[in-house]
């Protein structure tokens, strides 16, 4: 998983999606492996969990249409 202060300062991020932990965690190793620089922002925990369940992903700008396609057989595969 990465944070937000890892990603270069040079590189403006976008959302790319909302999905579960696991989504999360398979998206990233994709977009690592297509080399797009990306963060995520895990879900919630403690008091508030029940207000954000799910991970949210933030990618390069400059990547987004390429991450998108990353990302839409891992969130639609059933």
């Amino acid at each position: 998983m990465r944070r937000v202060w890892e990603v270069p300062k040079e590189v403006r991020t976008v959302h790319l999606c909302a999905c579960s932990p696991i989504h999360a965690a398979q998206i990233g190793e994709a977009l690592e492996e297509a080399g797009i620089v990306w963060w995520e922002k895990p879900p919630t925990s403690g008091l508030l969990a029940f207000l954000d369940r799910e991970s949210n992903l933030f990618v390069d700008r400059a990547r987004l249409a390429e991450a998108q396609a990353i990302a839409e057989p891992i969130l639609t595969e059933d």
